[in-house]
């Protein structure tokens, strides 16, 4: 079995040089030690199987091996990817470190919900900030101003971008409060929204080894 160290390569060589100490210390906290280093050179844009991380997960890593990457955002560009290199990772049994969240996601068939939760919400809480950093800049770029002008009123509610996915949680009988962890969102937010939308929620009755398995299941439809 062997270790993967794995990160970005970016014009930032501050950052590039953070993300590799902290890479190190995560290592040597946790008794790990790289048996190779994979640096991707590629923009993040970019799809990740035309990557290196896309190169490391279908042709390199074997059963039982392990991958230690510093946040979600290093390996994919979207929750949707990341879902996908999660899915690979689960069908070979390969464990993935992440050390921004200091998690590891287990590879296995069998994932405990409440870890399954706390790990994408910690990457849809990534993927949202980068977003916004990103928005942030691109309008600062072109001279625009910042925030909503004084006295416009909201024309669209801050879940309806996670529409689909909240019905199709909703569709697997998932709870409120289990989707507001996997959305990334303070549950009396979903229930406004729900609410504000007129949207029925059935009180579950599976049992969380169920909702898991449906959850694994749905993400092959990403």
């Amino acid at each position: 079995m062997s270790t993967y160290a794995y990160y970005t390569v970016s014009s930032d060589s501050e950052s590039v040089l953070r993300v590799q100490g902290e890479l190190q210390r995560y290592m040597d906290e946790h008794h790990l030690k790289s048996d190779r280093v994979i640096e991707d050179h590629y923009n993040i844009k970019v799809q990740w199987q035309r990557r290196a991380v896309g190169r490391l997960f279908e042709k390199t890593v074997q059963q039982g091996d392990t991958v230690v990457a510093y946040e979600a955002a290093e390996l994919a560009r979207s929750t949707s990817q990341m879902l996908e290199i999660l899915l690979t990772a689960t069908a070979m049994g390969v464990k993935i470190h992440f050390v921004k969240y200091n998690e590891c996601f287990e590879g296995k068939e069998k994932y405990a919900l409440n870890d399954l939760l706390r790990i994408m919400q910690h990457i849809e809480s990534d993927y949202i900030a980068r977003r916004t950093t990103d928005a942030l800049a691109r309008r600062r770029a072109a001279g625009l101003p910042l925030g909503r002008p004084r006295g416009r009123k909201n024309k669209s509610l801050k879940l309806d971008k996670h529409r689909k996915d909240i019905m199709r949680y909703i569709d697997l009988n998932i709870s409120k409060a289990s989707i507001a962890k996997l959305i990334g969102c303070h549950p009396q937010t979903l229930y406004d929204w729900l609410d504000r939308h007129e949207i029925h929620v059935a009180k579950s009755k599976r049992g969380r080894g169920a909702i898991t398995g449906a959850i694994l299941a749905t993400l092959e439809g990403f």
